[in-house]
């Protein structure tokens, strides 16, 4: 795995939370090998204007060139009271971003080749 951090904010860490991130990110860098590194944070804030407590999961994938910041702050969705379906939606977010930049990257390199050919 490349350069995976986790941090946990207003919770105590969890083995079982991190083995689901590091599952995660494994399965994110296999996908996509230019990633250079994840920072993933997991808080559990006090919400005093709701009863239950909503996670919060935000992670840094790094990228040659740029970082891709996914910060899911969903207060008012109760589904994020479950830890896993905070981090399964944030890592679902990221694999949409980083393959909309792959995509980009990828018609970029191959745009060239397709004009210089029809101008042959």
């Amino acid at each position: 795995m490349k350069g995976l951090a986790i941090s946990f904010r207003d919770i105590e860490h969890s083995d079982a939370i991190e083995h689901q991130i590091r599952e995660k990110a494994a399965k994110l860098t296999s996908t996509y090998d230019d990633i250079t590194g994840i920072r993933a944070v997991v808080a559990l804030p006090h919400n005093h204007s709701y009863k239950g407590r909503i996670a919060h999961v935000s992670l840094e994938i790094g990228l040659p060139g740029e970082v891709v910041a996914i910060t899911h702050d969903h207060h008012d969705n109760s589904d994020h009271e479950n830890m896993y379906v905070a981090l399964r939606d944030a890592f679902d977010k990221a694999n949409r971003k980083i393959r909309k930049i792959h995509e980009r990257r990828v018609d970029r390199t191959r745009r060239p080749a397709t004009l210089t050919a029809q101008s042959a």
